[in-house]
């Protein structure tokens, strides 16, 4: 069992490993410490050597230079002949590349010690291998017999097998680095968009702080007018009042100042006639209760209900205001995808209205293009999250929530609404809505008061919500489709009777 363990164990990082694959030198290793030898080899060794033993490190000599000549002026070798168990430099090299009966010899990089890829019992070099037991074999193992039912090939075929294998490999690697240079380069792409998006979702941000604070400061504003305004008339009602209270007290001290210059009087007969003249003016004017102005009530009741009413605009405004910023930030991209449209549909150059025309335009064929029904796709899907996005549409028009899969080409079920990848919204020629999936009309009752529709979809929770967007921006909900979304959804719109000037266009919220 030690042995075994011994085996299994990778002599350079000496972690256990499940199969061994030993080297020519008998050694074994990790396939981590293979792959990491041999790509140190790649850098700039001239050849791959065991981690272990160093097999064959040095230079070797030609066996085949003259043997009187001194080691040291021996040409080096530059391969091994297995076949003539020989190392051979460039000159006595060249009878195995021009000669025939050498054709069949196996070359290889110049070994010092050849022992290793002898056979252990044999004595002879190994010439072929047992695909099915993994190990190297000399002739006379073959003629023993122990390998008879095996799998055994010839050393130089199972290279031939090896390298095809290898470059059907090396294909998929290549193929899989480009997958992910193309990953990489979308994220890289996604990142430069994320970093404007964030940039406007700052912008945003940043304007819905001053919206609210200009709403706060209106309210602070009408609640401050609303008490100025109502000091402004207890006081003048005060001032009113007392003023009242004034001119009744000149008229007594008038009358005051008369009686007593009548007190003064000597001459009786004036006296008499004076008195007599005034005696009833007099009497009424005294007997007049001084002006007593009624108690300033402390009743804030109206003063309450106008602050309320402040509230509620302040409430109404700032509400607004957070639909207004959830609407932009929710707002995805989006353009139409010209390889879609139909021949009848004509697509602006900044790819965001669509119109439909009398003739047909000319369209190189395409696979994603509709070839019946005048509709087109947005170039944009999704899988995931939370979308929102508004369009004018005029005329006879569907806008609809699609599987990207939806098919193009020929008339059965592949209109917007009917068939089961697609959700649509239509107003028809007399301005009737209605709302389709699945061939399953639902009419609407109501009718639409402007041009402006928003599309909102949930994905995870699986609705498609359609509003008109009415006065000030506020929606009025039209239809919601309940679905379990599970392919890319996009956006479509169809188009219908050029005499309408049928159009929709994506709106910039």
């Amino acid at each position: 069992m030690a042995s075994v363990d011994e085996e299994l164990t990778c002599s350079v990082c000496r972690d256990s490993f499940s199969r061994a694959h030993p080297l020519p030198c008998g050694h074994s290793f990790c396939p981590t410490c293979i792959r990491e030898a041999w790509s140190c080899q790649a850098e700039g060794k001239a050849r791959f050597v065991c981690s272990q033993c160093q097999e064959e490190h040095g230079e070797v000599r030609c066996d085949c230079c003259p043997p009187e000549a001194h080691e040291v002026q021996k040409s080096q070798a530059v391969k091994t002949c297995l076949r003539c168990e020989v190392s051979l430099c460039a000159s006595h090299l060249q009878p195995h590349l021009e000669r025939p009966a050498f054709s069949n010899h196996m070359l290889v990089d110049p070994l010092g010690d050849i022992s290793h890829r002898r056979c252990a019992a044999h004595f002879e070099v190994f010439r072929y291998y047992c695909v099915d037991e993994r190990v190297y074999l000399c002739g006379d193992c073959l003629l023993e017999g122990g390998h008879a039912q095996h799998k055994v090939k010839a050393l130089r075929h199972v290279e031939e097998d090896l390298k095809v294998i290898l470059q059907t490999l090396l294909i998929k690697a290549e193929n899989k680095m480009k997958d992910g240079e193309r990953i990489l380069k979308d994220h890289e792409s996604i990142d430069s968009s994320m970093a404007d998006s964030l940039r406007q979702d700052d912008g945003l941000v940043e304007r819905l702080d001053s919206d609210l604070q200009l709403q706060v400061k209106k309210l602070v504003l009408a609640l401050k007018g609303i008490t100025k305004r109502e000091r402004q008339q207890v006081l003048e009602r005060i001032h009113q009042d007392c003023a009242k209270v004034r001119v009744d007290m000149s008229q007594t001290v008038n009358i005051q100042h008369y009686l007593t210059l009548l007190l003064a009087e000597t001459d009786p007969f004036l006296l008499i006639w004076a008195f007599q003249s005034e005696d009833t003016k007099l009497l009424a004017d005294l007997n007049s209760p001084i002006f007593n102005p009624a108690p300033v009530s402390l009743d804030r009741k109206h003063i309450l209900e106008d602050i309320e009413g402040k509230y509620r605009e302040f409430i109404t405004a700032t509400l607004r205001c957070l639909t207004d910023l959830k609407r932009e930030l929710l707002t995805s991209p989006l353009n139409l995808d010209t390889n879609t449209a139909h021949p009848l549909l004509s697509i602006s150059d900044d790819l965001r209205t669509v119109t439909r025309v009398k003739s047909r335009l000319p369209c190189a064929a395409h696979p994603e293009r509709f070839d019946h029904w005048p509709q087109v796709l947005a170039a944009q899907t999704f899988s995931s999250g939370t979308h929102y996005w508004e369009l004018e549409a005029e005329g006879f028009w569907d806008v609809a929530v699609c599987y990207r899969s939806i098919g193009r080409k020929g008339k059965m079920n592949n209109a917007f609404g009917n068939n089961k990848v697609s959700w649509s919204l239509t107003q028809q020629h007399d301005k009737k809505l209605a709302a389709w999936h699945n061939r399953r009309k639902t009419r609407l009752s109501y009718q639409l008061t402007s041009n402006r529709v928003a599309v909102a979809v949930d994905y995870s929770a699986g609705t498609i919500t359609f509003s008109e967007v009415g006065p000030a921006n506020s929606l009025i909900h039209l239809h919601t489709f309940s679905s379990s979304f599970t392919q890319p959804l996009c956006l479509g719109f169809g188009l219908y009777k050029a005499e309408l000037k049928s159009r929709v266009s994506i709106v910039k919220v």
